[in-house]
């Protein structure tokens, strides 16, 4: 390979800490960037907010109509939203802690994504053999 496409140690470790979720920069315009409790509060939120709009202008009622009760609707649908999101990130923490740890315990098995460049396509790809009827062979 060339030397021009290698890319540094520092490099790699940025672009990958840069893909994880939760170590981007956070900005309120770019809903990418929230942590899933937010995500699924604001999900939540749209959500229950557009369904009691579509609710008022099927029954024909204007949009103040009952709206104590429904806004503790829209702010119970966000908590749920709120804790779902929690749930979701608890569980994406937990596996990505348990597979660290295994690849902690059995190193052995993981030397392989170490070589990151310096490899030709060759030694990367499985081997791919045609199985076409034409090549059948028929005793």
């Amino acid at each position: 390979m060339a030397a021009s496409t290698r890319v540094g140690e520092q490099e790699i470790e940025r672009r990958e800490s840069y893909i994880r979720a939760g170590h981007r920069e956070r900005h309120i315009i770019d809903p990418f960037t929230w942590s899933y409790p937010v995500k699924g509060a604001g999900a939540m939120f749209g959500i229950s907010l557009a369904s009691l709009y579509l609710q008022n202008r099927w029954n024909k009622k204007p949009y103040y109509y009952a709206i104590v009760p429904r806004l503790l609707l829209i702010g119970a649908a966000s908590a749920i939203g709120y804790a779902a999101g929690a749930l979701r990130e608890r569980h994406y923490q937990t596996r990505d802690a348990v597979i660290e740890h295994y690849i902690q315990l059995h190193p052995e098995d993981f030397d392989h994504f170490n070589d990151r460049n310096g490899r030709s396509f060759s030694q990367v790809l499985l081997p791919w053999y045609p199985r076409r009827t034409q090549y059948t062979k028929y005793d």
